[in-house]
């Protein structure tokens, strides 16, 4: 190799290097513009909750005292440790004490329909904690709504699917809790990366893509209220 090429070589390598660098300066930016704002909520009531609900609420309470780990590791059996978790993780636990057995439900489903998902083996440890996987199953078992700024349309245990980076992939969700700000937006318990779970302003600082409502069984209505 001559002087010159090797020249060449080294100014390009500084180039890449610098590209890489810009690029990952840029997705952090990208990354802080999106963090939600995590505030308490200005107004906290809302009447005339249902059992199913209630018990939701009851579940999220409680994940924001007590999960303050991300963490997106794998964990046989699927069930992280309580005090860790990620964002589907939020809704998983707080359906669950509500009667709503998506650990095992959405693993089932997969079995049955594999048409519906995206997945080459399915993994019974993995597959439920995963937002491309989730939306397949609500979109079978929940109501699909349409997806609106109205604050009204949002109801307390709804569940939200936001693509985050506008890259067109689903990659955060989260659960509509009681509370709303000063304008009246309904607030989002969520598990943020490298944060703990928590109630935020979050509902419109991203791009929404999925907007569902589950209808509970009378099963599903009898345990929420006796797991209160």
């Amino acid at each position: 190799m001559s002087r010159i090429q090797l020249k060449f070589l080294v100014i390009a390598l500084i180039m890449f290097s610098g590209g890489v660098v810009l690029l990952t300066e840029r997705a952090a930016a990208r990354l802080n513009v999106f963090h939600p704002l995590e505030r308490p909520p200005q107004v906290s009531a809302r009447q005339n909750l249902t059992e199913f609900q209630k018990a939701i609420l009851q579940d999220l309470e409680r994940q924001k005292r007590e999960v303050k780990q991300y963490n997106s590791a794998y964990f046989h059996g699927g069930d992280p440790p309580a005090s860790i978790g990620v964002c589907t993780d939020v809704v998983l636990r707080s359906y669950r004490k509500a009667g709503v057995d998506l650990y095992k439900d959405v693993n089932i489903d997969i079995r049955k329909h594999p048409t519906r998902y995206h997945i080459s083996k399915p993994d019974s440890g993995i597959d439920h904690r995963c937002c491309k996987n989730l939306v397949p199953y609500c979109k079978a078992h929940a109501t699909s709504l349409p997806l609106t700024k109205e604050n009204a349309d949002w109801k307390v245990g709804d569940i939200v699917f936001w693509d985050t980076y506008g890259n067109g992939n689903v990659d955060h969700v989260g659960v509509i809790a009681n509370g709303k700000t000063a304008d009246g937006t309904p607030t989002v318990v969520h598990h943020w990366p490298n944060r703990p779970v928590a109630e935020a302003d979050c509902l419109y600082r991203f791009h929404t893509v999925h907007h569902f409502r589950w209808k509970p069984s009378a099963t599903e209505k009898r345990d929420g209220k006796r797991n209160r």
